[in-house]
């Protein structure tokens, strides 16, 4: 994560040597803000990061309420956060969300869980995983079965299971 308060000029600059920094094998993503100028500003930017990958991502509902997933997943431990010279004032700026006034990284934090952990379309192809993994769970739960009787000519085994194959058929 960089932070930096600038104008919009240093700020496209910016954005271009990190992503230089952070290589070509890196996903860009930010926040595109809805109506005409979010997506000028958003096509803008695309066009500026050429050779990148991209993923400008349209906003709706209000900040709390994007903010409520990425805030669930770090009281639950899911959130790791790399060690760097600039985590302190982003827990001072996610605690005290929403009363602060300068708020950019909690849209950050709120769209790198969403890019990362995108909503599932379809559950179609999770479920058959589900499914497959339970059948081969049962199957390897299942006891072994040992070879079908195989009785001596002539023994008792023998004569019950002529006996039980003649009224089966």
């Amino acid at each position: 994560m960089v932070r930096r308060r600038a104008n919009p000029g240093d700020i496209e600059k910016l954005l271009v040597e990190t992503a230089a920094q952070d290589g070509r094998r890196v996903r860009i993503g930010f926040g595109q803000d809805p109506g005409q100028a979010g997506k000028s500003q958003a096509q803008h930017l695309v066009r500026t990061l050429d050779g990148f990958t991209v993923d400008p991502a349209s906003e709706s509902g209000d900040k709390l309420t994007r903010f409520g997933p990425f805030s669930s997943q770090c009281r639950a431990g899911n959130v790791k956060i790399r060690r760097g010279s600039w985590n302190e004032e982003l827990f001072r700026v996610l605690e005290g969300f929403p009363d602060l006034a300068h708020d950019d990284e909690v849209d950050a934090c709120s769209g790198a869980l969403e890019m990362l952990n995108p909503p599932m379309t379809s559950r179609a192809a999770y479920e058959i995983a589900c499914q497959d993994a339970e059948a081969i769970r049962a199957k390897q739960q299942q006891k072994p079965q040992g070879a079908p009787p195989d009785p001596a000519r002539g023994s008792v085994e023998w004569e019950a299971l002529q006996e039980k194959l003649k009224n089966s058929s």
